[in-house]
């Protein structure tokens, strides 16, 4: 069985204008390959959403941890998404 390699790509973005202060990560996903002038050109359609990570303030949380539990809710939630992957490969 021949492996491909995978590019997955996430970056901060604001959810919409009207709903106010609303962000999420998208996680996106790419075969490899895949020139990055074109994974780069939206109306190619190289790049497939696979799901939002919440953008939380967490202000319930001292500032003293804030920075450290967004830090590991981002990388859970990354986690639990990749490991859909290890699922299906099985």
């Amino acid at each position: 069985m021949k492996r491909q390699l995978l590019s997955i790509s996430s970056d901060k973005t604001q959810l919409s204008r009207f709903s106010g202060d609303k962000e999420a990560w998208p996680v996106y996903i790419s075969v490899g390959n895949i020139a990055k002038s074109v994974r780069r050109q939206t109306s190619k359609c190289a790049m497939i959403l696979l799901g939002y990570i919440p953008i939380t303030k967490l202000e319930c949380l001292s500032e003293a941890t804030r920075k450290d539990r967004a830090y590991r809710l981002f990388h859970y939630c990354m986690s639990y998404i990749l490991g859909l992957f290890s699922e299906l490969s099985s």
